[in-house]
């Protein structure tokens, strides 16, 4: 099997598409994976912004000329690599990881109670009231400020039955983390994590057997689930006193900056700065989760498929920052060493190539070690080689930074 990534101008009838190379909710095909048996098909790839994708030569037709997958990705891990020579967006924590853990934990537990409430009560079509969501969208930006990395590691952990709250809340987490990290005044991150919080609201008014479906929807349920984006910014404009920017997030962050985004289909600077921000962090907390339709990607990996969409979904130099601000391997995830040994990210530290990990296990003999803390910035020799998938070690991370 050869797969391979072509320009969707290449495509012709009787090539296989391995890969649509886009998120499941941009695109109106049944499968993502198909024979490609008229001209019809193609235009129908190209009207939905798809500018690249996986074809499969060994069941249709070839462009000889285009990179393999292993090529691709290769360029996408220098890529990667080359954003960590760039310092962190965000200044070094000002307590340890272990001191705000608590205080995160607490926060994050009251925030996925306001949400619930908050978006419960747009679904039995009562007024909103943002206001008491907004002394726990000021105490995440001060949790932010301490130790990014406990709020931020702790945010991953969701339940299946309250992942839509929560996923606001990791959203709300990560967009005051991006807009700290780009210098925003207090007001405006703050403003933007209540717009973050808010961004699903339009999804109370989608009926529960579209919302939680477990597989792929069919193009007239598509539709439907893609009306939250309009839905969303109409419930908030009937909320007294909500900032327009607040509304401009929940009605932007299915934008693609290359066009072919929804609900107004904009593109480029059509699109606001929080806008395009917010799709990004929405992106990459859904690709990292669990969801009922898909299992949950490593950190790292969701890095690079950022970066794989920039300039046709994502802002590329937005993605940057972003990859900046979490570190090239965000805490909580788990790296496999030069020497043999699996860590656990505890910090980023100055070097976004070697942060703070915490030793847990021995690859080569299959077994724990002493758990023992370690500076890769100090450390010599030793240094990461790649992520790993903590399901194939059975191993979860997270409980080894508790």
């Amino acid at each position: 099997m050869a797969i391979k990534r072509v320009r969707v101008e290449d495509l012709r009838p009787g090539m296989f598409i391995h890969d649509l190379a886009c998120g499941w909710l941009d695109h109106t095909f049944i499968r993502s994976r198909f024979m490609i048996r008229h001209q019809g098909q193609i235009e129908r790839i190209k009207a939905q912004g798809i500018r690249e994708l996986d074809i499969d030569t060994s069941r249709g037709g070839d462009v000889p000329e285009a990179p393999t997958q292993a090529e691709v990705q290769q360029a996408l891990q220098a890529r990667l690599l080359d954003s960590g020579t760039d310092a962190p967006s965000l200044e070094q924590p000002r307590i340890s990881r272990r001191e705000e853990a608590p205080a995160a934990r607490r926060i994050l537990g009251e925030a996925v109670g306001v949400i619930g409430g908050l978006l419960q009560d747009a679904r039995l079509g009562r007024q909103l009231e943002p206001a008491k969501a907004r002394p726990l969208v000021k105490a995440l930006r001060a949790s932010v400020t301490r130790n990014p990395g406990a709020l931020l590691s702790l945010s991953r952990i969701k339940q299946a039955d309250t992942y839509t709250f929560q996923h606001s809340v990791s959203t709300c987490a990560l967009l005051v983390a991006f807009c700290h990290a780009l210098g925003m005044d207090a007001a405006t991150v703050e403003e933007a994590g209540l717009g973050a919080l808010l961004h699903d609201v339009g999804k109370m008014k989608i009926p529960d057997p579209i919302l939680n479906k477990p597989g792929k929807l069919t193009a007239a349920e598509l539709i439907i689930m893609r009306s939250h984006a309009s839905l969303g910014p109409e419930i908030l404009a009937e909320v007294p006193g909500l900032s327009p920017l607040v509304i401009q997030i929940a009605a932007e962050h299915h934008e693609q900056v290359g066009g072919g985004g929804y609900p107004r289909g904009l593109s480029g600077p059509e699109i606001s700065e929080l806008g395009r921000m917010t799709a990004i962090v929405d992106v990459y907390d859904a690709m990292t989760s669990d969801r009922i339709y898909h299992g949950r990607s490593e950190p790292t990996a969701v890095l690079k498929r950022l970066l794989e969409w920039s300039d046709v979904q994502l802002d590329r130099d937005l993605v940057q920052q972003f990859i900046r601000t979490l570190g090239i391997y965000p805490v909580g995830s788990l790296v496999r060493l030069a020497s043999g040994h699996l860590a656990v990210v505890s910090d980023q530290g100055e070097n976004l190539l070697r942060p703070k990990v915490r030793v847990i296990f021995d690859s080569s003999t299959g077994t724990a070690l002493p758990p023992h803390d370690l500076d890769l910035a100090t450390a010599g020799a030793e240094e990461i080689v790649d992520y790993e998938d903590p399901a194939d070690w059975y191993l979860d991370p997270l409980a080894h930074l508790a």
